[in-house]
């Protein structure tokens, strides 16, 4: 029962989420992707070798990620993020993205990278000090750089199995987004319905550096975003993790 309501709401929180796209940035609404398969969900699930939790499929058949998808292998033109300042993964690019971490795992040097790798206040013990794991499932990826939020499904002794953490080159680092995929889909609803990520257009100026404009800008300038350059979303999911654990980040 307690998974069914968890689902249920997942799907409650989703459809929230998405009627505010339409309404605030039509462009990142109109770049979702038509719902996973069944077909699709039993391909990735044999590729990671593991079930992933219900909330997460049920949110992939209602979407299954975005049509147009930047990440750091590929980009293509038109790929608004369908979440603020970030690419959400359909499952044929989580099974990309995993495979290629997975793979990493079994290089000679993987143990000189886990050497660098800490679980941060609030995650000790929950989240393994590495620097990548066959359980990371990658969700939500930075558009350009090999960073994610996703799935734990390898957690530490005093971890949640589904926990969401964050991962990758840049993300050695590791604190715990949520407990669970439902529970980041709150901080993501409650996140966009603070203002704080508007629609935007990324420009150049004449030296070729980017930057975000708010507002109408001429047709055809510049390429559609979901957010400013100058912030990331990786920044409030940091924030709601120290906030847990009790630590105060408002003067860092």
């Amino acid at each position: 029962m307690a998974c069914y309501v968890a689902v249920v709401h997942a799907i409650e929180l989703f459809e929230d989420y998405v009627n505010w796209l339409r309404i605030n940035v039509p462009r990142a609404y109109e770049n979702l992707a038509p719902p996973a398969t069944r077909d699709n969900i039993d391909k990735l699930e044999q590729a990671l070798g593991q079930r992933i939790p219900d909330d997460v499929k049920a949110v992939l058949m209602m979407h299954n990620g975005q049509r147009l998808t930047d990440v750091a292998t590929h980009d293509e033109d038109g790929a608004v993020p369908c979440i603020p300042t970030l690419s959400f993964l359909s499952t044929g690019l989580i099974e990309e993205c995993w495979s290629s971490w997975a793979d990493m795992c079994e290089d000679d040097d993987i143990e000189d990278l886990h050497d660098g790798c800490e679980a941060m206040p609030g995650a000790e013990g929950r989240v393994r000090p590495l620097y990548a794991s066959p359980g990371w499932i990658p969700l939500w990826s930075d558009p350009v750089r090999s960073d994610y939020i996703g799935l734990d499904l390898d957690p530490d002794s005093a971890g949640i199995r589904g926990q969401i953490i964050n991962f990758g080159r840049n993300e050695g680092r590791h604190f715990v987004c949520a407990d669970n995929f439902t529970e980041l889909l709150q901080i993501l609803l409650d996140e966009v319905r603070s203002g704080r990520w508007p629609s935007s257009t990324v420009v150049c100026d004449e030296a070729g550096n980017e930057r975000s404009v708010f507002g109408e800008v001429e047709h055809g300038v510049g390429r559609p975003f979901f957010g400013d350059l100058e912030d990331h979303f990786f920044n409030p999911l940091y924030n709601h993790a120290m906030a847990r654990s009790g630590i105060d980040v408002s003067d860092g």
